[in-house]
């Protein structure tokens, strides 16, 4: 990858009290919630390094500044973004152009800073003396500065001619740019061809010729003599004007400013005749044509290209193939999107999440995803259209497969707990491997509070295999220090269903609860029956007339809810919910379970008699076979709404924009 931006600070500068993003990718996926400053980063970076960006807006106004400063501009806020490049070691160009810029050398970093700040007074030896006064400051107590390196004096301006950024708004008018010759990208790639003059000449004589031929008709001509008579009288003699009509200059310089875009061999289609959406594709091709050719010509070193939600008005499969040809080739490309179907096709390393926070705005990158080469593939093909909404989401509870999606959020609504009015997203890895998402979720990724649920296969299998739940909690520790000594644990394990085997497996499955891995005793549907047994029955009868498979049923629930577990009629239960399909059987118990009055259902197990007493996690841990389901709800909870499952949680809504969101509420 050529140059690019690297690393990003910004102090005190609208969502942001102090955002830092160390490893910013080439091709940066930038996601976020509306209203958490995913335009206002990109009027961070266009104030570092945009060149047509003009002084007066780098001027910034009290709503520009962090609202969370106790003082603003009056208080002497200070707002610094620094912008840092890299990618750069092989190219005698840019080393030239940014000398004065770069840090560092291995690898070559050029820092480029913005600083706003109170004016200074005078200039002494030991720098800047800050002016003091005994007023409150305004904003003509400030200036800015924009440097390259570490020393003020050191002037960005030639750098922004050579580095610029072009950055395209959400819902921008491609048709009207384009016909727009000072801002079309048209113009750029039409002034630079080598024309012939002698077919320019040529060109400009049959035109001139069609003109005449067309001014011969007597209307046209009467239609002339018209405008110059009612011109004539209203501008008098001194300032007459001889209107003419044609539809093309004469002059061969102003030729090539008529030539528009068609979209077909005949030339009848033009922009206007297709959609907002290819518009705008059209739009970005030509600027990235027109930025290619400038490139090979040494006209600069290199452009950085921003697109805010370029999903508007593009059908998602047009989504998927453009973006996903974009973000893997061509100059280093920055985006800001809602779309799950971009976010679907994007490399997965690719990715900034930002968020917001009490104290301002914060990001994370999955630049540096420790993962493999192998793992990143497997993490990318798992990232499609259904399930790239883990990257737009405030928590996340990982997951097997397709009974855990319907019915942890069925649990989750019997409680009071609306997963999605706190972002929160019900994942299925569609197995049992949760390493790579787990580190996709972790602090070197996009660093979102999540949790792991996992079936615990405790009873030997079929190869004598058992505890696989536990055996996979342990794996994922995130100390590795502490992995073997947790599968020692697992391996001496007494024998299932022996007298020292609860008291022994339980602080096993405590102890990885507290980082966040929740390890069922068998399966979810057979963990579900001593607390939903009737709701099992119910959804089974609904789907199945087979009274044979139902008596199956009814027989299993009583086996796991009886202190010694049959293998065999466990067997035959889940045999019987498999035939119906799991995803099927589970998606109808959801619907019985939302239904269910959870408080009492579960101080009825918990054996909780008095109605005051608080469901915490003592309670939960009661509740036998199901009680991880719930702890892992509540530690979910907790991260989302900061407050236990079912505790009401305070209402934290503000319904005033923060100051330093943009109009769009970005």
């Amino acid at each position: 990858m050529g140059l690019h931006i690297s690393r990003i600070e910004i102090r005190n500068f609208r969502n942001f009290q102090h955002l830092v993003i160390d490893d910013f990718p080439a091709h940066a996926v930038i996601v976020g919630e509306n209203g958490v400053g995913k335009s206002n980063l990109l009027e961070a970076i266009r104030l570092v390094l945009d060149p047509l960006l003009p002084d007066a807006r780098r001027l910034l106004r009290e709503e520009d500044i962090w609202e969370g400063h106790p003082g603003g501009l009056s208080g002497r806020a200070e707002v610094t973004i620094v912008v840092e490049l890299q990618g750069y070691d092989h190219d005698d160009d840019a080393k030239g152009i940014l000398s004065m810029a770069t840090v560092d050398y291995a690898p070559y970093t050029a820092r480029l800073t913005y600083r706003f700040a109170p004016r200074t007074e005078i200039e002494t030896a030991a720098g800047p003396a800050v002016q003091v006064t005994g007023r409150s400051l305004t904003a003509q107590d400030y200036d800015f500065v924009v440097f390259a390196g570490v020393s003020e004096t050191n002037d960005v301006r030639r750098i922004r001619r050579e580095v610029a950024v072009r950055v395209l708004p959400a819902l921008r008018d491609a048709e009207a740019d384009l016909h727009n010759w000072r801002r079309s990208p048209l113009r750029d790639l039409l002034e630079r061809l080598p024309l012939d003059p002698a077919n320019l000449e040529a060109t400009v004589s049959a035109i001139a010729t069609a003109v005449d031929q067309l001014t011969k008709d007597a209307n046209v001509a009467k239609l002339e003599q018209h405008l110059t008579d009612r011109l004539q009288a209203m501008l008098g003699p001194r300032l007459a004007v001889e209107p003419t009509l044609g539809f093309a200059s004469s002059q061969p310089d102003e030729l090539i400013r008529a030539v528009r875009l068609f979209l077909d061999t005949a030339r009848h289609r033009g922009i206007s005749d297709t959609s907002l959406g290819s518009a705008n594709v059209i739009y970005l091709g030509l600027l990235l044509e027109a930025l290619s050719q400038q490139r090979q010509d040494d006209q600069f070193v290199a452009t950085l290209i921003a697109v805010e939600e370029p999903e508007a008005h593009l059908h998602v499969s047009l989504q998927r193939h453009l973006f996903g040809y974009l973000l893997r080739s061509g100059p280093a490309l920055i985006l800001t999107t809602h779309s799950p179907h971009i976010a679907a096709v994007a490399p997965i390393r690719s990715f900034i999440v930002l968020r917001a926070t009490e104290t301002g705005t914060v990001g994370a990158s999955t630049a540096a995803l420790p993962v493999t080469s192998d793992e990143a593939t497997d993490l990318e093909r798992y990232i499609d259209i259904s399930r790239a909404e883990v990257l737009f989401a405030s928590a996340v509870i990982l997951v097997e497969g397709l009974a855990e999606l319907y019915v942890l959020p069925a649990l989750a609504a019997a409680a009071g707990f609306d997963l999605d009015a706190y972002g929160t997203v019900v994942a299925s890895v569609h197995g049992t491997d949760f390493k790579p998402y787990r580190a996709l979720l972790g602090p070197r990724g996009l660093n979102t509070p999540h949790v792991i649920i996992t079936d615990g296969d405790a009873a030997p299998d079929k190869r004598g295999r058992r505890e696989a739940g536990l055996i996979r909690g342990a794996g994922l520790h995130h100390d590795p220090t502490q992995i073997a000594p947790l599968l020692t644990q697992v391996v001496q394990l007494p024998e299932h269903g022996t007298a020292a085997y609860h008291a022994s497996r339980s602080p096993l499955a405590d102890a990885l609860q507290s980082i966040g891995v929740y390890v069922g005793v068998q399966t979810l549907e057979t963990d579900l029956c001593a607390l939903f047994g009737d709701e099992i029955v119910q959804a089974f009868t609904e789907l199945s007339s087979n009274a044979n498979a139902l008596d199956d049923v009814r027989r299993g629930i009583a086996n796991e809810q009886s202190t010694t577990v049959d293998p065999e009629v466990r067997k035959d239960m889940l045999d019987r919910i498999s035939d119906l399909g799991k995803g099927r059987f589970a998606q109808r118990l959801a619907a019985h379970i939302r239904a269910v009055d959870l408080q009492a259902r579960i101080r009825t197990a918990a054996q909780i008699t008095d109605s005051g007493t608080p469901l915490d996690t003592r309670a939960l841990h009661r509740l036998g076979t199901a009680s991880y389901l719930f702890l892992a709800l509540d530690d979910i909870s907790h991260k989302a709404r900061g407050a236990s499952l079912f505790a009401a949680p305070q209402d934290t809504t503000d319904t005033s924009a923060p100051r330093g969101t943009d109009a769009a509420g970005e």
